[in-house]
């Protein structure tokens, strides 16, 4: 098994057409063909169904296709860490962070640069369930995340960098015909939503919407939050989402308005592991507390 039979099997896995294939790696298609044959072979599984039509991920290869992409993001990265080194920036950082605090993250990047150019960073802006799940297998050095996803995590300490809040997100359209302090102007609109495997986030939306007596009327989850503002824009329905959205994410129709109440805000932190074994790391903390917490 090599690289080039990993490449050529996702691109294959996500074209269903090894001529495709074929033509985004200028070779032939017997070529992508004969690699892939190898590869099964060396697996011993058939990765493909192939009818004289068409061509389908078996069983095995649905299996097969997220652990292939795993390996080359991990080549990947490794062949981009060894560059780096080569290139003199022996420091290396990874970050994880929420897009609604993405302002607290940049802030700290401009100070680590001014200090320390040569560090590389690594950032992935994660939802909610992506990002706890990557604190249980302690994936990442950083978080800036909210306090309630690292409750429990006992190997990481924290420091608060300030509140944010959820807000309503509406049409433009409908905009005049809501009254943030009386949530029966809400019931005839359908609510999109984060997926509800996005616990923090959907359970603050259900206990939002019970303690202002109403049961929300939901269309439609979505992985991402950029996914239920384009709805908003769309006209699709209303959400609640975290106030910073608003500014990651500017769309022309969108509007936003503060829901009142200690429910709709968001304790916000800095995390980082307790064992920190890399001097790259001791000195983005140290930068990063300065630049959120001047006054510590």
């Amino acid at each position: 098994m090599d690289t080039m039979q990993l490449r050529l099997f996702v691109s294959a896995a996500n074209t269903l057409n090894f001529s495709r294939t074929a033509e985004q790696f200028f070779i032939s298609q017997p070529a992508v063909t004969h690699s892939i044959k190898i590869l099964e072979t060396s697996l011993g599984v058939k990765l493909f169904n192939r009818t004289s039509r068409r061509i389908t991920l078996t069983a095995e290869g649905l299996e097969f296709m997220p652990y292939a992409i795993r390996a080359l993001e991990t080549l990947s990265s490794a062949e981009m860490r060894l560059q780096n080194m080569a290139q003199g920036r022996t420091g290396h950082v990874r970050i994880a962070a929420l897009s609604s605090l993405i302002y607290s993250l940049s802030d700290c990047l401009v100070a680590l640069h001014k200090k320390y150019p040569s560090i590389q960073v690594d950032i992935d802006l994660l939802e909610g369930t992506e990002l706890v799940n990557s604190v249980r297998r302690n994936l990442y050095d950083f978080y800036f995340s909210n306090a309630e996803m690292l409750s429990g995590a006992s190997s990481y300490a924290n420091t608060h960098i300030g509140h944010g809040q959820v807000e309503l997100f509406v049409n433009a359209a409908i905009a005049d015909t809501i009254d943030i302090n009386d949530w029966s102007t809400l019931e005839s609109y359908p609510l999109v939503s984060i997926s509800r495997t996005d616990a923090w986030l959907t359970g603050r939306i259900a206990q939002i919407c019970k303690n202002r007596g109403i049961t929300p009327n939901i269309i439609n989850y979505y992985n991402r939050a950029e996914a239920a503002i384009m709805s908003v824009n769309a006209g699709i329905g209303i959400a609640i989402l975290p106030k910073a959205s608003y500014r990651f994410y500017l769309l022309p129709d969108v509007v936003t308005f503060p829901i009142p109440g200690d429910d709709a805000k968001i304790d916000n932190i800095f995390a980082w592991r307790h064992e920190q074994s890399t001097t790259a790391c001791h000195l983005f903390r140290e930068v990063a507390i300065e630049a959120l917490c001047p006054a510590k």
